[in-house]
């Protein structure tokens, strides 16, 4: 294994039943001071993956190695306590007995005096010094996961693991929570995991994104590679708004940059073609027997989107900005820039 990598997973299985296996020959790598994002749809196997790099759960198959050493295989398992990681939950998981200052210093082997200084450091590096004598309950949902936050870096672990920390929040508090933890994370130079269902948030958090369903990793890239270059539909659909139609139709759409490309391909009627709303241009037409039609618009504040009907009776929707003004029935000439194609 290379000196960057902290952590790696090799052929990773778990089943609970003869029926139901969760997580199928998963491998994975994570750098130093790296942050993934584990991108999915609810029960294709996220928390499990998660738990079993915590300890939580044991492997059927494979080998999970930290920093060298290997930490659980198929009939070895290093407790949790042991493996020197930290975990955030997306239930916000303190003890409601115990004061912030013990909640933080929960775990802590040092003296007293180490623990009030540890305390102190990780309530100053959240944003919220002074509140060690506070009940959890006297905190907001956002101050608790700051608090949870702290506890976790606490013991100064090698890396952190997230399971959709920030569900709980309203949006404008997750918003700024993810912004501010990031920072934090690489101030602290942590290696972090997150698990989410939420393509925002992965987009965010992540140095690389691992698409896992089903069970499987169907694609692993940096943000960037996943939203432009999904590796089937499906991925196109799950981390973004998009827009599939048959090549024949696509094709009398295409500006003249993507039309000279995909022609100087070997393509067959039954390819489809994947287009992002962002990248369709649209502008009043001035032949009424060509342009397609507007059927619906959406304000979305930030944005709208412009649902419009082509000529060959197809839906598409294309995002433009909130400023703009376009009227329901109005006839529209569309072009697509960016593109994707799938073979059948």
């Amino acid at each position: 294994m290379s000196d960057s990598n902290l952590l790696r997973c090799v052929n990773l299985s778990k089943s609970y039943s003869r029926e139901r296996t969760i997580i199928r020959n998963v491998s994975l790598d994570l750098k130093k001071e790296e942050c993934i994002a584990i991108l999915g749809p609810s029960g294709c196997g996220k928390s499990t993956l998660l738990r079993m790099i915590a300890g939580f759960e044991t492997l059927d198959q494979g080998n999970i190695e930290l920093d060298g050493v290997t930490i659980a295989n198929s009939s070895f398992s290093l407790p949790p306590e042991k493996r020197k990681l930290g975990m955030v939950f997306q239930e916000i998981a303190l003890f409601p007995h115990l004061t912030i200052g013990k909640n933080i210093a929960f775990g802590l082997q040092k003296d007293s005096a180490f623990k009030a200084k540890r305390v102190h450091q990780m309530l100053e590096l959240v944003g919220l010094p002074g509140i060690e004598s506070k009940m959890p309950h006297m905190l907001s949902g956002g101050e608790q996961q700051r608090v949870a936050i702290a506890r976790a870096l606490a013991s100064a672990p090698k890396m952190i693991l997230f399971d959709e920390p920030f569900n709980s929040l309203d949006y404008k508090l997750r918003v700024q929570m993810r912004k501010d933890i990031l920072e934090i994370l690489h101030n602290e130079k942590v290696s972090t995991v997150l698990v989410t269902h939420d393509q925002d948030e992965a987009f965010v958090f992540a140095d690389r994104m691992i698409v896992l369903y089903d069970g499987k990793i169907i694609q692993e890239g940096t943000p960037q590679e996943i939203y432009h270059a999904p590796a089937t539909a499906w991925i196109a659909s799950f981390v973004g708004s998009a827009n599939f139609l048959p090549w024949e139709i696509a094709s009398h759409y295409l500006n003249a940059e993507s039309k000279h490309y995909f022609e100087n391909q070997t393509l067959f009627s039954t390819h489809q073609v994947m287009i992002r709303p962002e990248n369709i241009t649209i502008s009043l037409a001035k032949d009424q027997q060509t342009g397609a039609r507007i059927r619906q618009v959406e304000f979305l504040g930030d944005r709208q989107m412009v649902e419009v009907e082509l000529r060959e009776k197809r839906l598409i929707r294309i995002q433009v900005s909130s400023a703009s003004r376009w009227q329901l029935g109005s006839l529209v000439n569309i072009q697509f820039h960016t593109q994707v194609m799938f073979s059948p």
